[in-house]
């Protein structure tokens, strides 16, 4: 009870309401995660920082000296890592958001570049097992990080966040031989000083614009004149409106609303009749991409979740507030495209159906769509 007691004290000492306590030593912020850890085990990182009133990365760069290296965080050093990865061999890729977990693991696959030296679909991070999207202008630090695990183990992982704290992109060592090559990216990519630097904040989000009926007009022309669904970004930025601004006046016929347990109804039935979908999970660093058939979708302790062998999806049940059914024309015809959305109006996960380039969806695919609960 007495040590009970000393942990509570020490949590409650330390966690000033409403504070951030970026300027805590790396010994303090240590004790109080682990009181807060041995008051509340199996908590994450993310949400023990939010706890202790600090970023995911400050908590991390506790550690720094105590197993966990900071690494360089130029933007020429986030590319080389990442193009270094398929040294490690088999690996486990986390990309998460506030209410969203993806989680992948395969062999990294080394990257292949054309003419103009774009990577080529297939190798590197695009359109293999591990596929990912990096924006990595709004990256901000990067650690290598070593902790004992139950049972003997140890585990090996380079973690990457953005200029706000938060975690963009986790990648761990999934087998034993890819240790000694952790090791080696972590030496050669440790950064002189192992003093993060806190200063730089990304920039706020703008707000969205009004627009007049003429704009609504060429919003909607526009948006009819779309021969690929990756004109879409372009589209709603030229506009300077967010994506459901753009859902909400681009009329009916094509986007529509949808319950936010209608993630459930989609990935169970999805399942049942092995429709093969892609999985899009981001935050304002990185997306990660899943294709494929999905086996075990099951609700467990506040979460809805995918449990494959070797792909995980995480979705909290609470965070997830509404969706969108979106109908995008596109060369092989319309697109359709399943998103969900927390109270904010943030993205947390977005489906389509898996389809051959240039080829239409399924009708299976437009059937289960068309099912989903509308609001």
């Amino acid at each position: 009870m007495q040590h009970v007691k000393w942990m509570s004290l020490l949590l409650g000492g330390l966690m000033l309401s409403g504070s951030v306590l970026a300027d805590v030593s790396q010994d303090t912020l240590r004790a109080k995660r682990e009181a807060l850890r041995a008051e509340q085990p199996g908590m994450h990182g993310r949400e023990m920082a939010q706890k202790l009133g600090v970023s995911e990365a400050q908590l991390v760069a506790a550690d720094i000296g105590h197993g966990t290296t900071l690494l360089r965080g130029d933007m020429e050093s986030f590319k080389a890592l990442f193009a270094r990865l398929p040294e490690l061999g088999r690996i486990k890729a986390i990309t998460r958001n506030e209410f969203g977990v993806i989680e992948r693991t395969a062999v990294a696959v080394p990257a292949k570049r054309d003419e103009q030296g774009r990577t080529v679909p297939g190798t590197g991070f695009i359109g293999t097992d591990i596929d990912l999207r990096m924006n990595i202008d709004n990256w901000g630090s990067a650690f290598a990080v070593v902790l004992p695990r139950s049972g003997g183990r140890t585990s090996r992982s380079f973690q990457i966040f953005d200029k706000n704290g938060d975690a963009v992109h986790k990648v761990y060592v999934d087998d034993e031989k890819g240790v000694a090559a952790f090791e080696k990216l972590t030496a050669d990519f440790k950064a002189q000083n192992q003093k993060p630097d806190w200063s730089v904040a990304m920039a706020k989000i703008k707000p969205a614009k009004p627009l007049s009926d003429m704009d609504i007009r060429d919003l909607r022309n526009a948006w009819h004149e779309m021969t690929d669904v990756h004109e879409f970004q372009r589209l709603v930025s030229d506009f300077g409106i967010s994506r459901e601004r753009a859902f909400e006046l681009i009329g009916k016929e094509s986007a529509y609303k949808i319950s936010g347990k209608s993630v459930e109804a989609l990935l169970k039935d999805a399942s049942k009749r092995h429709q093969p979908i892609m999985v899009f999970l981001s935050n304002p660093g990185m997306t990660q991409i899943y294709s494929g058939v999905i086996e075990n979708p099951v609700a467990k302790d506040g979460w809805f979740n995918v449990l494959d062998p070797d792909f995980d999806l995480h979705l909290r049940q609470s965070g997830i507030d509404h969706g969108w059914v979106v109908r995008r024309p596109a060369r092989s015809g319309i697109i359709t495209s399943v998103e969900f959305y927390d109270n904010k109006g943030n993205q947390i996960v977005n489906f389509f159906s898996l389809r051959e380039r240039n080829k239409e969806e399924t009708a299976v695919w437009r059937e289960l769509v068309g099912n989903l609960e509308k609001i």
